[in-house]
């Protein structure tokens, strides 16, 4: 019996000193990992950069290039077309703000008035109804077509007297050396969510990032979704549907992949007339919901088919000898 009691004794023992040591390696992989995940997204905060509020306000409308102004003309048509449906669907799935279809509903873009010139935005977008009010600030990161994505800034009014954001008072507040006071007033109503289409460097699933201000340590938090996650069915389950003409993204980079040495422009016609069905067979069940109307599938197919045509054509020399076939091929795609 005392054999069989130091004999359990001892197994309890070797057993003790194994999860002891397993919880040491787990401890050690964990910390190597979380090494590894801040050296993989060391490039996606450099590139990011302007989410932290020390640039809240560099030059946009200075700092473009005419490809990336071009570029963001045909993504600003994605969140102005005149239909509202499509972009209530998506402030209620991104920030569950549960507009109704009634809310107000306003756009003030980059090149409509003085107060943007020297804002990080390229459009706000500004939602009243009977007992709230919001605006949502939003910025296309498009100077590397590799890394595309959208920022949008949530403001909410709803505690506020205030209805609209003044602009000019912060740009004063700023130049007389307030930013630290201006930036901790937006951060306390200011929800962010980060939209990536395509990218070639590492994507966090959130952002965090610290910062000090007036003596105190501000943390900072931007939800990042990955577009390439989503395909047409799962984007309208979730009511994005106003993202389905940025899915050319999507297209671009499966062109891409074809081989340049043999490449079959069938194939690519192939791809693309597919693409466009597939998007197309959504937007006819939203349209079946009356949320849309005929008017407005073809719009967004536009969109679709501008944005495609921008990289083949301005940002993209793969297809320079099927240019013609492909442009062809988009013609027929919109009645």
């Amino acid at each position: 019996m005392m054999n069989k009691v130091v004999l359990l004794s001892e197994i309890r023992k070797e057993k003790t000193n194994n999860i002891n040591r397993l919880l040491g390696y787990n401890k050690v992989e964990s910390e190597r990992e979380q090494e590894d995940n801040k050296r993989s997204y060391v490039n996606f905060e450099k590139k990011f950069d302007s989410l932290k509020n020390k640039n809240c306000f560099s030059d946009l409308k200075n700092n473009q290039t005419k490809y990336e102004k071009k570029l963001n003309t045909i993504i600003e048509r994605v969140f102005s077309v005149k239909n509202k449906m499509p972009l209530i669907g998506f402030i209620n799935s991104v920030y569950n703000d549960e507009l109704s279809e009634d809310v107000k509903i306003k756009y003030v873009k980059n090149n409509q008035t003085s107060n943007l010139k020297n804002s990080i935005y390229n459009m706000r977008i500004l939602a009243e109804d009977d007992y709230r009010k919001f605006e949502y600030e939003i910025k296309f990161e498009t100077v590397d077509d590799q890394n595309i994505a959208i920022i949008i800034s949530k403001i909410d009014y709803e505690n506020n007297s205030v209805n609209i954001i003044n602009l000019n008072q912060k740009k004063k507040e700023y130049d007389n050396d307030n930013m630290d006071t201006l930036n901790k007033e937006l951060n306390e109503n200011c929800n962010r969510v980060l939209i990536m289409f395509n990218s070639n460097i590492e994507v966090p699933d959130t952002f965090e990032f610290k910062e000090e201000l007036e003596g105190e340590n501000i943390e900072y938090k931007v939800n990042v979704m990955k577009s390439w996650k989503y395909d047409f069915k799962q984007l309208f389950e979730k009511n994005l549907y106003l993202l389905f003409p940025m899915k050319v993204l999507d297209l671009r980079k499966r062109l891409l992949t074809i081989s340049q040495d043999v490449i079959s422009e069938q194939l690519v016609k192939d791809e693309i007339v597919r693409f466009f069905k597939d998007m197309d067979r959504y937007l006819i069940k939203i349209k079946d919901e009356n949320l849309i109307s005929e008017k407005d599938i073809n719009e967004y197919k536009l969109i679709a088919i501008d944005l495609l045509t921008y990289f083949i054509k301005e940002k993209n020399n793969n297809f320079v000898h099927i240019k013609t076939d492909i442009e062809a091929t988009l013609k027929h795609l919109v009645v």
